[in-house]
C-alpha cells in the first residue's frame, strides 16, 4: 500500500520517533520509506524493522485490520497534495515494487493507496502518478520481472 509521509522532510527515523512518541505504536508503522533528499537521499529505500521481521504493519487501520495484517507499506517523503514525488523517487519505488511483486506474487491490481483503501485521506495525494506507477509494472510475473 502506497503513502506519501504529508511533509517536507523525514525518513524511517523520523517517522519512527512520532510513531511511537504521537501514536503509541511499538515501531515504524511502515515497511519501506523512500527518501526526498531532506533525512535521506533522494530515492534512498529505508528497509524498516517491520520487513526484517516480517511483522504486520501499521499503516492503514480498518475495521478488519486486513491492509495491516496483509499488505506491505510504502512511504514516499512529501507531501503529495502539493507536489509530486521526485523522479528518483519515482524510479526506486517502481524497482521496489517491481521486486515485490515477484517475490511476494503480487499483481499489479493489487497494489493500491491508503486513500483507495479507507477513502478518509488524499494519502498519496492528488499529484501522486498512481496510474503511471501501476503502469510501470510487469503484467505478468516472471524471472525477467526483477529489477
Amino acid at each position: 500500500m502506497l503513502h506519501h509521509s504529508a511533509t517536507t522532510v523525514g525518513g524511517a527515523r523520523t517517522f519512527d520517533k512520532h510513531h511511537r512518541s504521537r501514536n503509541g505504536w511499538d515501531e515504524l508503522g511502515y515497511h519501506f520509506v523512500i527518501g526526498n533528499g531532506t533525512d535521506t537521499p533522494d530515492g534512498y529505500v529505508e528497509v524498516g524493522s517491520r520487513w526484517h521481521k516480517q511483522k504486520h504493519g501499521a499503516h492503514c487501520k480498518t475495521p478488519s485490520n486486513y491492509y495491516n495484517e496483509h499488505g506491505i507499506g510504502i512511504c514516499l517523503v512529501g507531501n503529495f497534495n502539493k507536489i509530486r514525488p521526485t523522479a528518483r523517487q519515482l524510479r526506486s519505488l517502481e524497482q521496489l515494487l517491481r521486486f515485490l511483486s515477484h517475490t511476494c506474487r503480487i499483481p499489479p491490481s493489487r497494489v493500491t493507496t491508503h486513500k483507495a483503501v479507507t477513502g478518509k485521506t488524499q494519502c498519496p495525494g492528488r499529484r501522486f502518478p498512481m496510474a503511471a506507477v501501476r503502469q510501470a509494472l510487469p503484467t505478468r510475473l516472471t524471472a525477467t520481472s526483477l529489477p
